[in-house]
């Protein structure tokens, strides 16, 4: 039977005309752009819209004409503010592997790409997951954002199967100059504040070839690290740890994945920092494990360049019990921050004390995360 809306089965990256023209029609016609139009573009009628986009050829296109002027709504409207550092450092005369750390489902990757776009270096192929590609809406839209399809679930078989395809996929686009990518460096967003490589990811990467520096070093790997004042989806992330850690497991309810892009798109964030890294180089002896040291070098980057706010500071100080004047005007706002989604949560019949604590360690573990970094370079 055929599927009623673009899936990883029927299509796993946007690369022609005809598949772009096809996945931004299904796009329109989903639930999510019902949902979001309206406020991303408040002075336009749907068709209008619509209409703007006809003329479209590619992603490209797409994301600099439309997705980057809904993100600067977005960041004008929601945040304080987005800083970046180490973009101009970066060469512009090869593309980059970004392996960044991940705490929105589509302001993160958005960022990365469309600030390498405006800034000459061309747009970013995002690696999104399977687990997207099932709702409606969503799954176009990850494409439309330049999405390739990496395979989590199913057969071991046809993971790995996929992961080659990705693998060589992504590094053709880097070795033949066409895109850099986004990859997030675990798969999904981090629940606990602890942005940690996966060894698994890397290993995926050297599939393209012998896992050897060389072919590392070939992706031209550039850390990235974003970080957000205030947590998107905050509740969101502190409810499934909390239920994974009591019942073993998270069960995603329908439609979940839409209600959390359209919370994040729409809630406070604060400043937004983008930090882009230096590309990796890899040092260690002939015997050493070449995926961790891969790994390790990525998190101490991300874990370096992290901008913490006053906020993480904050948190970091109530978990630890050190002094900290919570009389400011920006601590109480912070602390009523806190309180009101401690009170979601436990309207949503969770252990207040339980939620109170994980959201603080959500803010605070960047800080632990920093000085963890810092003790290594002393």
């Amino acid at each position: 039977m055929q599927a009623h809306h673009v899936n990883a089965t029927t299509q796993c990256t946007v690369d022609s005309p005809a598949e772009f023209a096809g996945c931004r029609d299904q796009f329109f016609a989903s639930p999510l752009a019902d949902t979001i139009l309206p406020w991303c573009f408040p002075d336009l009628s749907r068709q209008a819209v619509v209409e703007q986009t006809n003329a479209f050829r590619g992603t490209e296109d797409f994301q600099f004409a439309y997705v980057n002027p809904m993100l600067q709504r977005i960041l004008r409207e929601t945040s304080q503010g987005l800083s970046i550092s180490g973009l101009d450092e970066l060469p512009t005369d090869r593309k980059f592997l970004f392996i960044s750390n991940h705490r929105c489902i589509v302001t993160d990757a958005a960022l990365v790409s469309l600030n390498m776009l405006s800034s000459g270096r061309g747009t970013c192929k995002v690696c999104v997951g399977d687990n997207l590609m099932a709702t409606p809406g969503v799954s176009e839209l990850m494409l439309l954002l330049n999405g390739v399809v990496i395979k989590r679930s199913g057969a071991l078989r046809d993971v790995y199967a996929n992961a080659r395809l990705v693998a060589a996929y992504l590094a053709r686009q880097i070795e033949e100059q066409r895109y850099s990518i986004w990859l997030s460096q675990s798969p999904g967003r981090t629940k606990d504040g602890n942005d940690h490589t996966d060894p698994a990811i890397i290993k995926m990467l050297g599939l393209a070839g012998a896992r050897t520096r060389a072919d590392f070093e070939k992706l031209h790997i550039v850390p990235v690290a974003i970080s957000y004042e205030f947590e998107p989806c905050a509740t969101h992330k502190v409810r499934e740890t909390l239920l994974r850690r009591e019942q073993g497991k998270y069960n995603k309810a329908a439609g979940e994945d839409v209600a959390q892009i359209r919370d994040s798109l729409v809630a406070d964030k604060g400043h937004v920092h983008l930090a882009f890294g230096e590309e990796i180089r890899l040092d260690g002896a002939d015997n050493a494990d070449v995926v961790q040291e891969v790994a390790d070098k990525i998190d101490a980057q991300i874990w370096s360049n992290y901008r913490t706010w006053e906020s993480n500071h904050i948190a970091h100080a109530l978990l630890i019990q050190s002094p900290w004047d919570l009389d400011t005007p920006y601590a109480q706002a912070f602390l009523g921050l806190i309180a009101n989604q401690v009170a979601e949560l436990k309207a949503l019949g969770l252990p207040a004390a339980a939620a109170r604590e994980a959201l603080l360690q959500l803010y605070a573990q960047p800080v632990v995360n920093a000085q963890r970094a810092a003790a290594s370079r002393a």
